[in-house]
């Protein structure tokens, strides 16, 4: 597990306006906590497009033959901690260009910038 990697996560069960069940996410923390905590800080990967024209979201490209069937759209300001064990199987790294707007939409989502 590592920073900027998607994975399929178990995000529990339903609870309204959040992102739930099985679906992937964007590992979200320093490598160096991922290795001694028992929990991890993920981004969620919903496929409504309609949710990128938000501040503090990022898209994601589809990579089928990878296990991401669709383009996704990741929600930095639902980020949270799951445990370790929520985290299922590995899909593929985010490409430079998909994480230099992750970064831009967490400083967004965070109050660090104003969105554009």
């Amino acid at each position: 597990m590592r920073r900027g990697e998607v994975w399929w996560a178990d995000l529990g069960p339903y609870r309204p306006r959040e992102q739930t069940g099985r679906r992937p996410v964007i590992i979200w923390q320093r490598d160096a906590l991922t290795r001694v905590l028992q929990s991890v800080l993920v981004i969620p990967l919903p496929t409504n497009l309609d949710r990128a024209n938000l501040a503090g979201t990022a898209m994601v490209g589809a990579s089928p033959n990878q296990g991401l069937p669709e383009d996704s759209v990741a929600l930095a300001f639902q980020m949270r901690a799951v445990p370790k064990a929520a985290l299922d199987t590995r899909i593929r790294g985010l490409t430079e260009k998909e994480l230099a707007e992750l970064e831009l939409a967490t400083d967004e989502a965070l109050g660090r910038i104003e969105p554009e």
